[in-house]
């Protein structure tokens, strides 16, 4: 299957179009982790280009948020050549191939990117700042990077399993990869796919875990909603879910 995104942007659109029209209604399972990884690599790419590099404490605090960053990219990596690139196989021999050796080059990325905030860990002065500037343009190529594999997954590779697969076998390959999730990492990724869903998508994720999961870790991923979400989203979210709002929460 010939995954490469058109150059012509009619030629692009009317793909896009198609691929809406066979999509519609059909379970997506690159869209909440997409989601969660453009809001992370945007705003850790926006933290490293704003950080003082004669601050120390800012620039751990973003060196941290990159590391974190960097592994939730791996454990995507991860998850979609063992449990997402088989599926495309199974459907089309050879239909994986080009995002798996894409893979491989996000992953020496990701080497190259730990090389760098080592650098930037280890410099003073001058030489911090033009660390900084060496990490942030190389970030930045991989977030460019990723938005652009993103997108023919999201395209081609789901027109490809939308035709091959019912929602229940897509919904399967999903709970899957969520139960090979350790439960730090899965923590971590909540921080973000809570505030990237918008309002019903993010209800309806907390409804299924809510019934999924037992009392006492469904009341941690309700901790992380309040963290990250404003009081006007957090209210919306508790009504959703039948969960009482504080007065004062929702404004008029």
């Amino acid at each position: 299957m010939d995954t490469t995104t058109p150059t012509n942007p009619d030629a692009s659109a009317d793909a896009d179009k198609l691929h809406a029209a066979a999509g519609a209604g059909r379970y997506d399972l690159y869209a909440g982790i997409h989601k969660a990884l453009r809001l992370m690599m945007s705003r850790t790419l926006t933290r490293v280009g704003a950080t003082d590099p004669t601050a120390a404490d800012e620039v751990a605090g973003a060196l941290a948020q990159l590391g974190r960053l960097l592994e939730l990219c791996e454990l995507h990596l991860k998850d979609e050549n063992e449990f997402v690139h088989p599926a495309l196989e199974r459907a089309r021999a050879g239909s994986a191939a080009r995002v798996a050796a894409e893979h491989v080059h996000h992953a020496e990325a990701i080497a190259d990117l730990r090389d760098l905030a080592g650098l930037v860990a280890d410099s003073l002065g001058i030489a911090r700042a033009a660390a900084l500037g060496r990490l942030y343009r190389a970030l930045a190529l991989f977030v460019a990077d990723n938005f652009q594999h993103m997108h023919v997954e999201e395209t081609a590779h789901n027109a490809l399993l939308w035709a091959a697969y019912g929602d229940a076998e897509l919904q399967a390959i999903e709970q899957a990869i969520v139960a090979s999730i350790p439960p730090a990492a899965m923590a971590e990724a909540l921080h973000w796919f809570i505030p990237a869903l918008h309002a019903g998508e993010r209800a309806a994720m907390l409804d299924g875990m809510r019934h999924e999961m037992p009392p006492e870790p469904f009341a941690h991923v309700l901790e992380i909603a309040r963290a990250t979400l404003d009081q006007d989203q957090h209210a919306r979210l508790l009504r959703a879910l039948g969960l009482p709002v504080a007065p004062g929460m929702m404004r008029a």
